[in-house]
């Protein structure tokens, strides 16, 4: 009986060994996200409605100040850029410099990755700034005719300055180029 017992001891010893050293390599196993839909496809581009325009991005750059000039950083930074005879309007992202593809989601919007910026002398305007929404981006291979770019699909909710009630949605698809400086 005595045996009897100390067999079963040795086997629920050995059982329980099993079971932590289990349960151990299994909590340090590497967490995967879900994988995030990267198709943008290139149709409905968004277009210049006045004044010029440019879609640039800079590598290894940060956003300086509220006008959205750019100084030496770790991220690359995209930029849309709207000038027209009375008005200027911005608007810059903050994407990592790894990968060759990045999402944002309303928390790295209300985060500050997105920045917004509108000035026109003569308007009765008020600020706004981004409050949630989607960016997606993906790198697009260079072949040899063109230089790489990146393909951008960006829906970008804002609202009044200290406030979350969304007034404008604004959108942007289109081919980002490096910026030539």
């Amino acid at each position: 009986m005595i045996k009897k017992l100390k067999t079963m001891k040795n086997a629920f010893k050995t059982a329980s060994i099993f079971l932590i050293a289990l349960s151990t390599f299994s909590a340090c196993k590497k967490k995967t996200e879900p994988a995030i839909d990267f198709t943008i496809d290139d149709k409905n581009l968004t277009g210049c409605l006045q004044g010029n325009c440019s879609f640039e991005y800079t590598n290894y750059a940060a956003i300086a100040d509220g006008q959205l000039t750019l100084k030496t950083g770790a991220y690359r930074i995209f930029s849309a850029n709207s000038v027209s005879n009375f008005s200027t309007t911005k608007v810059s992202i903050e994407a990592p410099m790894e990968g060759d593809k990045f999402s944002l989601n309303d928390a790295d919007i209300k985060g500050g990755k997105v920045k917004h910026f509108f000035s026109c002398a003569s308007c009765d305007y008020f600020i706004l700034v981004p409050v949630g929404g989607t960016v997606k981006g993906i790198r697009v291979a260079k072949n040899n005719s063109m230089s790489e770019r990146w393909l951008l699909d960006a829906r970008i909710a804002v609202a009044a300055e200290k406030s979350t009630t969304v007034v404008d949605t604004i959108r942007i698809k289109q081919y980002f180029n490096l910026a030539v400086k």
